[in-house]
């Protein structure tokens, strides 16, 4: 494979993966699988406290592509929005049982999902190409912090 055509294989993958997830998600629960991706996060985390600037950061998506998702969450009661203790310019993200339950419903269809991706690719192959795709992770964010244009204060 040519180095040059890196990014574009992994972006037409990660838009056949995103599709048919998509795909899925909006048939069983009429949610984005962006909104399940968040759903999952706010679980993962639960312990901890999340903040929406963490979705931007953690998606990189923009404050109002954000806040949307989160607005149509917690239009639909899977998401609850409060006051931070700690900031009061800040609100806490934490899942509802109904987030929960949609989520668990949802998770079992994309599981078969990645079932089917992964095929009969061995294990060991599979942790090899994770573990690349975050070392190219890290070099990308490690690029983006040197590209950073300073603020003029």
């Amino acid at each position: 494979m040519a180095i040059e055509n890196l990014g574009l294989e992994i972006r037409i993958l990660a838009n056949m993966i995103y599709n048919r997830a998509n795909q899925i998600t909006m048939k069983a629960e009429n949610l984005s699988i962006h909104q399940c991706w968040i759903l999952q996060y706010l679980l993962e985390t639960a312990e901890k406290t999340v903040y929406q600037k963490d979705i931007e950061q953690l998606f990189s998506i923009k404050r109002s592509t954000a806040n949307q998702m989160l607005r149509a969450l917690e239009m639909r009661n899977y998401i609850q929005r409060t006051v931070s203790a700690e900031d009061a310019r800040k609100n806490v993200l934490t899942v509802t049982e109904a987030g929960a339950g949609a989520y668990r419903r949802l998770s079992k269809d994309l599981y078969q999902l990645m079932l089917k991706l992964h095929g009969d690719i061995p294990g060991d192959e599979l942790a090899q190409f994770q573990s690349t795709l975050r070392k190219l992770w890290h070099n990308m964010e490690q690029e983006e912090k040197k590209t950073e244009i300073p603020l003029i204060s």
